[in-house]
């Protein structure tokens, strides 16, 4: 019954998230509900589940928890009281921030391994993501269907981290050169997905000596440098803290 509940709580997630998330989300709720046996959603016992969260060390990793344990409670239509809300609040406030140890890349460097790309579908992909900001999986999940294309721009529409639906677009006189090739692109697909998968794009990415998020940091860099306004840098991040906003600021990627 367990398992039956937690299939149907994944097919709820797809439609909320992208695939990614959907399945981060999945393994979660599997990994809180493993020592508990379920005959339907009355039984589950949150102290446990309360438990097993607050035993986490790191805020990244809570967080990511917490998160999916709120939206197995919304499928179940599990309503949980004021106490239990603030003690997960609190919760969050005694884990430790987990920092990766990320080293210095340039982005001419990574320009410059691009540019050899002979893959024209994966060469596109990473300069769409420097271009937009987009991260690697809301550019994975971009299907013909969701973009709008005019003479003078494309318009790429996806499900943002989060579950809110979002867009960015290309313009032909910023990006003249990728507006045509991303235009080809669009034209002559093919597959179900215009770009290439989040795994295979990132792997791919790491034999190049950098990563797909480097090219994320790199934007954000780029737009603070054309106008020195942080907020607007926030919005083009969809960032919901001005705070994560200065950490891609002082990110290690080189502009």
């Amino acid at each position: 019954m367990k398992y039956n509940t937690l299939e149907d709580y994944k097919d709820f997630l797809c439609t909320c998230y992208t695939k990614a998330t959907a399945e981060t989300y999945f393994k979660c709720m599997e990994y809180l509900l493993s020592d508990q046996y379920i005959i339907d959603c009355k039984n589950i016992n949150i102290e446990k589940l309360l438990q097993k969260l607050e035993s986490m060390r790191y805020k990244n990793q809570y967080s990511k928890y917490k998160n999916a344990f709120l939206k197995f409670c919304e499928f179940q239509n599990i309503k949980l009281d004021n106490n239990t809300l603030l003690s997960l609040d609190i919760m969050k406030l005694d884990k430790k921030k987990k920092y990766r140890k990320l080293n210095k890349v340039r982005l001419t460097d990574i320009k410059n391994k691009i540019k050899v790309i002979r893959d024209k579908r994966l060469k596109l992909s990473y300069e769409t993501m420097l271009a937009t900001g987009l991260r690697v999986s809301e550019l994975s999940q971009i299907k013909k269907a969701d973009c709008i294309t005019t003479e003078n721009s494309i318009l790429f529409r996806f499900i943002a981290k989060g579950g809110k639906k979002e867009s960015v677009q290309i313009s032909a006189e910023s990006h003249k050169r990728l507006f045509n090739d991303l235009v080809k692109l669009i034209e002559d697909n093919k597959q179900e997905k215009l770009f290439y998968s989040s795994n295979y794009l990132q792997k791919e990415a790491t034999k190049r000596g950098f990563q797909c998020h480097d090219l994320r940091r790199a934007f954000a860099k780029i737009e603070y440098k054309k106008n020195r306004n942080l907020d607007k840098v926030r919005l083009s991040l969809r960032h919901k803290s001005i705070k994560n906003t200065k950490i891609y600021l002082k990110s290690k990627v080189e502009i």
